[in-house]
C-alpha cells in the first residue's frame, strides 16, 4: 500500500446522510418536473453524490491494491444500474403504444434506441430539444439524458484518475490528483458558463459543460479526510446547504440556463450536505435529519423513482392532454413512481447485486441480455416504422388549383401510418438522412443540387429550415423550366445574421455566403423576407413583435445586389405554439379547433412591402393565401396534415398545392419566365 491512500481506507463507514441527500434531490426533481415544470438542481445533486461515491470507492481500492481495476468497477456499475434502468425502458416502451399519439412515435422510437445505447443527451444536443419545454407533452425516453450522462462519466473515469494516482503514487504526493481533476473541473466549467451562454439548449445535455459536477463530487472525496469541522460550523454548514438547495428551484427564474453559473447552487449545496456528515463522532441535527430510516430507504431507490416518474408524467399529460396534472394527478404520479420503484428494487435489482465481485463476467453478460434486446427491438421498430413512411398514402385529389385554401373539420380519413410518418415528411434538402443543410452546430457551408442538375442556370435556396422546406415547390419548377436548384441551408439561421440568433456559428456562416454565392454567380437567390412570432421567443414576445424584417437581412440583400444577383424575398410562415398535427389527430371531427388565429402570428400587410423600393434587384413573394384563410391558419386540408411540426410545411401538401403556388408566383413575378425549358436564361 501507498502511505498517502492509507488515510482513504481508515473510515471507510455507509453513510446514510448521503442516502438522504439523494433523497432530497430526488424530491425536488419530482416536485418540480410535476407541478412547477421546471429545473430544480435535483439531478445537479446526483451527479455530485456520483463523482463522490465513485472516487471514494477507486480511491480505497488504490490504497489496498496499488491499482484499480476497471472492468471491475464497469461491472459493479453494470449490475447495480442495467438491470433497473432496462425494465423501466423496455416498460415505457411498451407503454408507450397506449399512450403516446403516432405523431410523436418517430422521435419516441429514435429516443428509446438512444437511451438502449446510454446516448440520450447527444440525441438531444443533435435534436436542440429543449429541457422541459412548455407546451406538447415531452419523450417518455427523455430523463434517460441523466443516466446516459452517468455512463459516459464511468466510461471515461478510470482512464482520468488512474495516471494521476499513479504519478501522485510515485513522488508521494496527492498534489497531481489534486491539480489534475483541478484542471478538469476548471475547464469543463468555463465550458459549461460559454456554452450554456451562447447554446442554452445544447449545453443542457452536453457531458463536457456537465463534467465538473461530478469532479467536483470527486474532489470532496479527494479532500474529506483531511477536513476536520466542529460540530458548530458541520451544523451552520449542513443547514446552510439545505437552504441553498431548495432554494435553487423556489427561487430562481425559469429563464436562468442550468447548467452554467446556476449549477454551481445545487452542486455547493450537494457538497456542503456531504462534508457537514462525514464526522461520526456526532450527528448534527441536518445529518439526523437525512439519515432518517424512511429517507434513506427513499435516497436507495432516488434513481429507479426518478427514471420511473418520468415516463407515468408524459403518459398523465398525453391521456389528460395538458401538461398541468394539478395537485391529485401529480400526487398520483409520485405514488405511482415510487411503488414501481420499490417493485423494481425488490425483483429486479436486489438479485443482481448479489452477484460476487470474484465472478464480474455475470454482470457483463446481464448488462448484454438487457441491452441486445432493447436494441434489437428499437431497431425492429424503426425499420417498420420508416417502412411506414414508404406506404404510399391514397388520396382523393392529385392537385389543388384553387387560389386559397379553406378550412375544414372533417379529418376522419387520416391514417395512423400517415399521422405516425408526419414528422418525416420532409423534402430531400430538410431530410434528417441527407447532409443537405449545415447543422446549428455548423459553420460551413452544404449544398445539394435539385431540378435540372446539368443546366446552367442556377437558382440558390438560402438561409434556414424555413426556406429550406420550399425546395420540393422550386424543384418541380426547376424541372419543368429547365434550372438547376443548389440548396444552401443552415438550421436556425438564416441569410442576413440576426442576433436574436444568437448563434455564433450563424454568424460565421453569414460572414463567408456573399463570398461563395460570388463564386456561385446564381441566377436568382431565393430567401426568407420576414420574420414570424416564435411561440417561445421569449425575446420577441416580451416585445409584443408579431412580424417583423430583420435589418440584418436587408443588409444582406443590399450586399448580394452589388453583385447583380436578383433576391427574391418569401414571406415566412407562421408557427404554432403546440403540435398542428397531433391536435388533428386528437380532434379528427373538428380539425378547425387546431388553426392558430393569424393576426397572432402575422401582420396584417407583409412588412417587407415597405423596403422593396429601397433594395435593387428583390422581389417580394407572399404565399400566405396558401397557408392562411379567413383569418385562421389551419392545420388539415383536404385529408392532408400541413405541417411536419410546429412549424414546418409538408412535402405533401406543398406537392398538393404547387399548381396553386405556381399560378400564384407567376401572378407575382414573371422571373420565371426569363429560363427557358432548355436550362437558359435570358
Amino acid at each position: 500500500m501507498n502511505k498517502i491512500f492509507d488515510v482513504y481506507t481508515l473510515d471507510n463507514k455507509y453513510r446514510e446522510d448521503i442516502q438522504g441527500v439523494r433523497a432530497i434531490g430526488a424530491m425536488l426533481v419530482l416536485v418540480f418536473h410535476i407541478w412547477f415544470q421546471k429545473v430544480s438542481g435535483g439531478v445537479d445533486v446526483f451527479f455530485v453524490v456520483s463523482g463522490f461515491l465513485m472516487t471514494g470507492m477507486l480511491l480505497r481500492q488504490y490504497a489496498k491494491e496499488g491499482s484499480i481495476k476497471p472492468f471491475h468497477f464497469w461491472g459493479g456499475i453494470i449490475k447495480r444500474v442495467a438491470p433497473s434502468a432496462y425494465v423501466v425502458l423496455l416498460t415505457t416502451f411498451i407503454l408507450s403504444y397506449f399512450f403516446v399519439p403516432p405523431v410523436y412515435w418517430v422521435a419516441t422510437i429514435h429516443e428509446f434506441i438512444f437511451s438502449a445505447g446510454h446516448l440520450e443527451n447527444l440525441l438531444l444536443i443533435r435534436r436542440e430539444i429543449d429541457y422541459l419545454q412548455i407546451g406538447d407533452p415531452a419523450s417518455p425516453f427523455q430523463q434517460y439524458w441523466a443516466l446516459s450522462m452517468q455512463v459516459q462519466f464511468y466510461a471515461f473515469f478510470p482512464f482520468l484518475i488512474w495516471p494521476l494516482l499513479y504519478i501522485s503514487s510515485r513522488i508521494k504526493s496527492l498534489m497531481p490528483l489534486i491539480l489534475g481533476v483541478s484542471a478538469v473541473v476548471l475547464f469543463s466549467f468555463i465550458y459549461s458558463l460559454i456554452s450554456t451562454h451562447y447554446t442554452p439548449d445544447t449545453a443542457y445535455f452536453n457531458p463536457i459543460a456537465r463534467v465538473w459536477e461530478f469532479l467536483t463530487g470527486a474532489l470532496a472525496a479527494i479532500f474529506i479526510p483531511y477536513i476536520n469541522l466542529s460540530k458548530k460550523y458541520a451544523s451552520a454548514l449542513s443547514l446552510l446547504g439545505v437552504v441553498v438547495l431548495f432554494s435553487v428551484g423556489i427561487f430562481l427564474p425559469r429563464e436562468w440556463n442550468f447548467p452554467g453559473y446556476v449549477s454551481l447552487f445545487p452542486v455547493i449545496s450537494a457538497v456542503f450536505l456531504i462534508i457537514s456528515g462525514n464526522k461520526s463522532e456526532y450527528k448534527t441535527l441536518m445529518n439526523r435529519l437525512l439519515s432518517n430510516r424512511y429517507l434513506v430507504m427513499f435516497g436507495a431507490m432516488s434513481f429507479t423513482i426518478y427514471l420511473w416518474h418520468w415516463p407515468i408524467l408524459v403518459f398523465f399529460q398525453h391521456y389528460y392532454e395538458t401538461t398541468s396534472l394539478g395537485v391529485i394527478k401529480g400526487l398520483l404520479v409520485v405514488i405511482l413512481s415510487v411503488l414501481l420503484a420499490i417493485i423494481t428494487t425488490w425483483l429486479v435489482e436486489k438479485p443482481f447485486r448479489r452477484i460476487p465481485k470474484s465472478r464480474i463476467w455475470i454482470s457483463y453478460i446481464a448488462g448484454f441480455l438487457f441491452f441486445i434486446p432493447s436494441v434489437t427491438l428499437g431497431l425492429g421498430a424503426k425499420y417498420y416504422i420508416e417502412n411506414l413512411h414508404d406506404v404510399s398514402v391514397v388520396f382523393k385529389d392529385s392537385f389543388f388549383n384553387g387560389s386559397e385554401i379553406s378550412i375544414q373539420n372533417n379529418a376522419s380519413s387520416l391514417s395512423y401510418s400517415y399521422v405516425t410518418a408526419i414528422s418525416n415528411d420532409l423534402g430531400e434538402a430538410m431530410s434528417r438522412d441527407n447532409d443537405c443543410a449545415a447543422t446549428v452546430a455548423e459553420s460551413e457551408i452544404s449544398t445539394c443540387e435539385f431540378g435540372d442538375v446539368t443546366s446552367d442556370s442556377v437558382v440558390a435556396l438560402v438561409g434556414g429550415s424555413h426556406i429550406g422546406q420550399w425546395e420540393p415547390f422550386f424543384t418541380n419548377l426547376a424541372e419543368e423550366y429547365g434550372f438547376k436548384i443548389v440548396s444552401i441551408i443552415k438550421q436556425s439561421c438564416s441569410l442576413g445574421y440576426e442576433i436574436v440568433e444568437d448563434n455564433d456559428t450563424c454568424k460565421l456562416w453569414n460572414e463567408s455566403i456573399v463570398e461563395y454565392l460570388s463564386e456561385l454567380s446564381p441566377d436568382l437567390i431565393i430567401t426568407n423576407s420576414t420574420r414570424s412570432n416564435r411561440p417561445r421567443d421569449n425575446r420577441l414576445v416580451a416585445d409584443n413583435v408579431i412580424e417583423f424584417v430583420p435589418t440584418g437581412h436587408v443588409e444582406k440583400w443590399k450586399e448580394i445586389a452589388t453583385l447583380g444577383i436578383p433576391v427574391m424575398g418569401i414571406r415566412d410562415n407562421p408557427w404554432f405554439e403546440s403540435d398542428p398535427s397531433y391536435c388533428v389527430w386528437k380532434n379528427r371531427q373538428e380539425a378547425s379547433q387546431c388553426a392558430r388565429p393569424i393576426d397572432e402570428v402575422l401582420l396584417k400587410d407583409n412588412p417587407i412591402e415597405a423596403y422593396v423600393g429601397e433594395i435593387p434587384l428583390f422581389i417580394s413573394i407572399d404565399f400566405t393565401e396558401l397557408i392562411c384563410v379567413d383569418g385562421l391558419c389551419p392545420a388539415y386540408f383536404d385529408g392532408r396534415l400541413m405541417w411536419s411540426d410546429t412549424h414546418h410545411l409538408t412535402r405533401n401538401y406543398l406537392e398538393y398545392i404547387t399548381p396553386s403556388l405556381k399560378a400564384s408566383l407567376e401572378h407575382q413575378t414573371s422571373i420565371f419566365q426569363t429560363f427557358d425549358n432548355h436550362g437558359e436564361s435570358d
